[in-house]
């Protein structure tokens, strides 16, 4: 090992030396400093700004209310705030804003969902997810990223920060403002235009809750209904008759192929026998059939949507329609025998095959078209449950919520002293700081960088040093050069900077 390093294994730190060190290898240090520092700096200016914009919101609510009449009015007197309740409290609000009612009137005030690089990626993910349509890709996306960039936030007992971050500072602003028109749109919504100390407000005001009530039943009810009628028997799974249309489909495109094959056959055939331009006049009896047969391929299809294939009502129309077929080829061997009566018989056989499969081809394609309509409906159907269950869950709780005040307006006793708190109790989202458009961007922070490209750098040259140091096996002292020889020292030159300036 070398002499310095035996001195630091038997000898302590010495802050002379240690700052020798730094003065002799301050290059070393200087140096990456400089570098990172204006590298780290640099990159700010290749990175893509980010703006926020926020505004400051004062939510008014007292609490001056009773227990029972806190309960009734489904409000809690609050005391003293413990932290958790009040991370709750913003948890949930937050929740509120971000959630899919508010998002969506914000997406088609601002028109976000007409932005065509949301389309193409839309587009794009559907590619992997075919049983989504595009407009709930669409929305998944533009959720996801408004509830990125939105935050919420305490900055005072009652007052809360909304912000928003966007690349473009306007559009920040923006999109704030809208926010928080949302929200008091949302918070206001249900209050009561006025409030009257009276009795005949109390009178008035049953006949509201008695006709928000009622309101509220119906629409639940309409719900309901859809719900009943969308929803397939509890027997029958949706994935399974999705299954059976698509595998009936897939067979009739089969089938089509099979047909065009054997009429392509067949009709070169019949130009080796100068038949191609041959038409067969339709009977009564024939375009009786043809719309017969329609009328049970429809059938046929609208029943995919509602039963197993397997069931005796699916088999029995499957029954029906090949009985349908091979009437119908009947009448065509007839129409065909008597139309053509003068042709030998082969050719007359020949011309019954090609009517026969004209026939069978226009009946697969019009079967393919049912079905596809059919699948086309029940995809519909399934992709609306969701949707349709949220609402009914919504209006459950809208209805119990105007029944508990229909039932407590009823009571002309508690009338007064319950409009008189829920006076009081009106929730007021005030703006007290509107959001503004901001100048300098949120992100890249200059100061944070620069900040952090000179600890880095710090950090860099010190570990430079020390290695430079290591590996540094020069005489440093005479005490190195009395260990390394045995022998004392007698005497030292030092170095005069100034006899080297003198000779020049």
């Amino acid at each position: 090992m070398t002499g310095y390093m035996r001195e630091a294994e038997n000898s302590s730190v010495n802050v002379n030396d240690i700052l020798s060190i730094i003065l002799r290898r301050k290059w070393l240090i200087f140096i990456p400093i400089i570098v990172i520092t204006g590298l780290a700096w640099g990159s700010t200016y290749f990175l893509t700004p980010e703006y926020r914009s926020s505004t400051i919101i004062w939510i008014d609510k007292p609490t001056n209310v009773s227990r029972e009449l806190g309960q009734l009015l489904g409000v809690e007197g609050r005391g003293r705030e413990s932290g958790d309740d009040r991370r709750r409290r913003l948890k949930a609000l937050k929740n509120e804003i971000t959630s899919q009612t508010y998002l969506y009137q914000l997406i088609r005030q601002m028109q976000l969902d007409e932005d065509p690089e949301v389309s193409r990626e839309a587009a794009r993910m559907r590619e992997s997810n075919p049983s989504f349509s595009l407009e709930q890709i669409k929305y998944n996306i533009l959720l996801e990223q408004l509830r990125s960039n939105i935050s919420v936030s305490f900055v005072g007992t009652d007052q809360i920060e909304l912000a928003f971050v966007s690349e473009d500072p306007t559009k920040a602003k923006e999109m704030v403002s809208a926010i928080t028109e949302i929200l008091e749109k949302e918070k206001t919504k249900y209050e009561l235009e006025r409030i009257l100390e009276n009795q005949n407000f109390a009178d008035l005001q049953l006949q509201r809750t008695e006709y928000y009530f009622n309101q509220a039943i119906d629409s639940l009810t309409a719900a309901r209904s859809e719900l009943t009628s969308l929803q397939l028997p509890s027997n029958i799974s949706a994935d399974g008759n999705l299954r059976d249309i698509r595998s009936d489909i897939a067979d009739a495109e089969k089938e089509i192929e099979d047909i065009k094959t054997k009429r392509v056959a067949l009709l070169s055939e019949m130009k080796s026998l100068g038949l191609e331009n041959m038409r067969l006049d339709h009977s009564d009896s024939i375009v009786e059939l043809r719309a017969s047969l329609d009328g049970q391929i429809s059938a046929f299809a609208a029943m995919m949507e509602k039963y197993a294939w397997n069931e005796q009502s699916i088999i029995s129309v499957n029954i029906r329609l090949n009985d349908k077929i091979s009437k119908l080829e009947d009448q065509i061997d007839r129409a065909v025998s008597i139309q053509f009566a003068s042709y030998p018989k082969n050719q007359q056989v020949l011309l019954k095959k090609y009517f026969a499969i004209e026939e069978k081809l226009d009946f697969q394609r019009l079967l393919r078209t049912r079905l596809q309509q059919s699948l086309d409906r029940l995809t519909t159907r399934i992709n609306r449950l969701p949707r349709l269950l949220a609402e009914i869950n919504e209006l459950e709780n809208k209805v119990a919520e105007a029944r508990k005040y229909r039932d407590a307006f009823r009571s002309e006793e508690a009338t007064v002293e319950i409009l008189s708190e829920r006076a009081k109790e009106r929730t007021t989202y005030r703006v007290i700081e509107p959001a503004r458009i901001p100048l300098t961007p949120f992100w890249p922070d200059r100061k944070k960088v620069l900040a952090m490209g000179v600890m880095l750098g710090l950090l860099l040259g010190g570990v430079s040093v020390f290695l430079v140091e290591i590996f540094d096996d020069s005489f440093k002292k005479k005490e190195d050069v009395e260990r390394e020889l045995g022998l004392p020292v007698l005497a030292t030159i030092p170095r005069i900077e100034r006899l080297k300036t003198l000779r020049r």
